[in-house]
């Protein structure tokens, strides 16, 4: 998919938007958005495991949305307990609106790591 329509299905489901909607808004069949969310989920799923597989989690009523809307350094924002906690709360949860968000930003983030 148009790297420029991936970005924008991230910054809706950012905004807590539904994939109906974002396919609606954007003209995009829901069956591409739900194929391109499943490409982050994979491409994302073992960095994130390793990252919280022995995390005890000290808030679990964690809500980081403002933490991860602001922040666009991927390092920064996994330094946060706030964010680790949701991750390791919601790491299965594959229709979680904030966890796609946060795994767009972890999967440009991996892209261009792997890169150089």
């Amino acid at each position: 998919m148009n790297p420029k329509i991936e970005e924008k299905i991230a910054q809706m489901r950012c905004e807590n938007r539904p994939v109906k909607q974002i396919a609606k808004k954007l003209g995009v069949n829901r069956d591409d958005i739900e194929a391109v969310i499943k490409k982050w989920i994979s491409y994302t799923d073992s960095y994130l495991k390793e990252l919280v597989k022995d995390r005890k989690v000290k808030n679990p009523k964690a809500d980081p949305g403002l933490i991860v809307n602001m922040t666009t350094n991927v390092e920064e924002l996994l330094k946060n307990d706030d964010v680790l906690d949701y991750i390791a709360l919601h790491l299965s949860d594959y229709h979680d609106r904030l966890m796609d968000c946060i795994r767009y930003k972890i999967y440009v983030y991996l892209k261009g790591k792997n890169k150089s």
